[in-house]
């Protein structure tokens, strides 16, 4: 399944189109929400344009870190078959060949996705290209690959100083292993932290639902126990921003306005609780995602996929039960 959308995509020297095409459509989208979609009034519709900036988000970003993930993946593969690649090269010089011997031995071998990589070798070889050329263009495509970017680097260094390579090939098959078993050990480790911070947004988006489920009818009632001179209530606080302009302390309420008008929600207390509980998901999505990363990976970049996950479920989990009625005030 991965290979075959692996294909879908454009190459790594074309990550430009994964940039520009769907950014294209993202704004195709915008342009016909704001100039096609209009209220009765014929002023642009701004709940449909909110949900196109947030579709709009998720075509942008979606097809590049698919491409990242697939990358990744694909890198990962070849780093587990590096450390017996390079085994077995060291063991067909121990048996009488020469390096470039042992690489045409190994590219009759199943490797993975490390094959084509070492037959790509082979042939650029008999091609004339020399070995330290052929290192470097390996190196070249797969440079996001530390490990095996030091590796080869060390292999063409001893090569080049016609040192002893078989057992310069050893030293670096062993230290690649140790390292690769080290990174699983941490995977293992760290996966139960990634999923400690799923279970928080879950947990998160369960007591969300529960407020806006329960609090805002109580809200709205006792809102309208004021309005009736009842005495204590709740009172919508962006009603003291209607109609005023360039307030920096109203600014929240526009974004609510655009969130209720995202989930045609009337405007009052309810809406604007309704919108503060979504807005507070989608923050601790988007950053249990970013942490997420940092812990499983290293990089808060890396995060942006569960960041994609996280505000996707919450943002559908709202549409959905508003949309069924168990929601919506």
């Amino acid at each position: 399944m991965l290979e075959k959308l692996k294909k879908m995509l454009p190459k790594a020297a074309d990550e430009n189109a994964i940039a520009v095409y769907p950014m294209m459509f993202a704004m195709l989208l915008l342009i016909v929400g704001i100039f096609f979609v209009k209220t009765e009034t014929g002023a642009p519709d701004i709940g449909v344009i909110g949900n196109l900036v947030f579709l709009s988000v998720l075509v942008v970003i979606g097809p590049y870190l698919i491409k990242k993930y697939l990358d990744y993946m694909w890198i990962k593969s070849l780093e587990e078959q590096f450390p017996s690649f390079l085994r077995d090269l060291a063991e067909s010089q121990r048996s009488g060949m020469n390096l470039i011997q042992a690489l045409s031995s190994a590219a009759d071998s199943n490797y993975g996705k490390l094959t084509p990589e070492i037959r790509s070798m082979v042939n650029h070889y008999t091609w004339g290209v020399p070995f330290e050329r052929i290192i470097e263009t390996f190196v070249s495509r797969t440079g996001n690959s530390e490990l095996m970017t030091r590796s080869m680097r060390i292999i063409k260094e001893a090569y080049a100083s016609g040192g002893n390579i078989t057992s310069t090939l050893d030293s670096v098959a062993k230290d690649v292993a140790v390292i690769k078993d080290a990174e699983r050990e941490k995977k293992s480790a760290l996966g139960q932290h990634v999923s400690i911070m799923y279970a928080i947004f879950f947990l998160f988006l369960i007591i969300v639902l529960a407020l806006t489920k329960i609090l805002i009818p109580m809200f709205k009632q006792q809102s309208l126990s004021l309005s009736g001179g009842g005495g204590f209530g709740f009172a919508d606080p962006c009603g003291l921003c209607s109609g005023v302009k360039a307030d920096l302390n109203c600014t929240p309420c526009s974004i609510y306005g655009v969130v209720c008008s995202m989930f045609a929600l009337n405007a009052g207390v309810g809406c604007y609780y309704t919108a503060l509980f979504f807005s507070m998901l989608m923050l601790q999505g988007i950053f249990g995602g970013l942490v997420a990363g940092q812990i499983s990976e290293g990089s808060a970049t890396s995060g942006l996929k569960h960041s994609m996950i996280m505000t996707g479920l919450g943002f559908a989990t709202f549409s959905i039960l508003i949309r069924i009625g168990f929601l919506g005030f």
